[in-house]
């Protein structure tokens, strides 16, 4: 297992080529400051990659409000050395109780944990190693004589050993990778806030609370998120609920008029509300074409319902870690990396549109588990 050591925070925006500098070192440049770009960066600067991190926004991204780790993506985070200090930024989750039709059913968790999102940015980011771009859009990638190379909207252009793109469900550096590439979108949709907590009893319980109204197309749930915090999430059948005029302020009132008024209080306490429009791959395709690969929802978008959005970014990069510290050639390592990534890609795929499935039909016996705690 590769083991790699902590890092000082880093602030500055550097803009340094990597053709000024004089090092033996391979480059990477990364596409995307989310949780799966900040991830493959922060593993390829820790094998010893020279690094720079593009991100389309003026800032480092901080929506999605709260995720939910499970096993898989703590055991990444153990492995990037940085499982010890988030665990303190979360809330452990040992059960979820889930109110069904008038019944009441309990699951017991395994190794999970709820934190805000911005507290996993900000450990992947501490690093003052990474060079960072803010306000850098990519017009695309494009190949020649001397290999792929990233061209951004502003003309300039950009060549590395390794090109990452962790550019998100609506990725440019997939038209490059994978031509043709479909999205499909889901019917559950969500608003979700992250808002202090108003000394709820159970929040200090490691429980998550959640009620399915499958008459209505309607589950709603709340969970501690952290150290005075708590996460709400609604999820409905966007085909049931949603009219064309409809503002998502007015789409919200209505369906909190059919929720318990405890979810609609605490949803209409918060200062932001988020609606999330979920999608998923219509089928995967390999993601990496000559030294250009994708991460995260790049490569392989799944519905929210098997939280696995940021755990499948965090794996993704310890297993490219993996893959190069293995491998001398890139080919070698990012085939091994595909492959380990293919198989559990498509269990996330087939196990997010079961679920979503199950809750349309008004059948399931336990809720998915909510785009808030998995959105990456």
């Amino acid at each position: 297992m590769i083991r790699l050591k902590p890092t000082k925070r880093w602030g500055t925006d550097s803009r340094v080529p990597f053709s000024d500098e004089s090092s033996d070192s391979k480059t990477a440049v990364v596409i995307g400051g989310g949780v799966a770009g900040w991830a493959a960066a922060r593993v390829l600067n820790e094998s010893g990659w020279r690094v720079e991190l593009h991100e389309k926004s003026s800032a480092t991204a901080s929506k999605g409000h709260a995720l939910l780790l499970m096993e898989n993506g703590l055991s990444a985070l153990e492995a990037m050395g940085l499982k010890g200090d988030l665990l303190r930024h979360g809330s452990k989750i040992n059960v979820a109780k889930t109110r069904v039709a008038g019944s009441n059913n309990s699951e017991t968790l395994v190794d999970c944990v709820c934190l805000p999102r911005n507290a996993l940015v900000e450990a992947l980011i501490s690093t003052d190693e990474i060079k960072l771009f803010h306000d850098s859009l990519v017009a695309g990638v494009e190949h020649d004589d001397l290999g792929s190379f990233i061209r951004f909207e502003d003309g300039s252009v950009r060549r590395a050993d390794l090109i990452v793109g962790a550019d998100g469900v609506h990725s440019v550096v997939r038209q490059f990778v994978a031509p043709g590439f479909e999205i499909r979108m889901g019917r559950v949709q969500e608003f979700v806030a992250l808002l202090p907590e108003n000394g709820s009893r159970f929040l200090s319980q490691e429980v998550v609370r959640k009620i399915h109204l499958p008459e209505f197309g309607l589950a709603a749930g709340i969970a501690p998120a952290g150290p005075g915090q708590e996460v709400v999430w609604v999820q409905f059948d966007h085909q049931r609920w949603c009219r064309a005029e409809q503002s998502d302020q007015e789409l919200l009132e209505t369906v909190l008029a059919k929720l318990p008024l405890a979810i609609g209080t605490r949803i209409r306490n918060s200062k932001v509300t988020h609606r999330w429009r979920t999608c998923d791959a219509v089928k995967l395709k390999k993601m990496i074409r000559g030294n250009v690969l994708l991460v995260g929802d790049a490569a392989h978008p799944c519905l929210p319902f098997t939280s696995q959005g940021a755990n499948a970014a965090l794996v993704d990069a310890v297993n490219l870690g993996r893959g190069l510290h293995q491998h001398s050639r890139i080919e070698d390592a990012l085939d091994q990396f595909w492959l380990k990534s293919l198989a559990a890609a498509n269990q996330h795929l087939e196990a997010g549109r079961m679920l979503e499935q199950e809750f349309l039909s008004g059948r399931m016996t336990a809720l998915p588990r909510s785009t808030s705690l998995a959105a990456a």
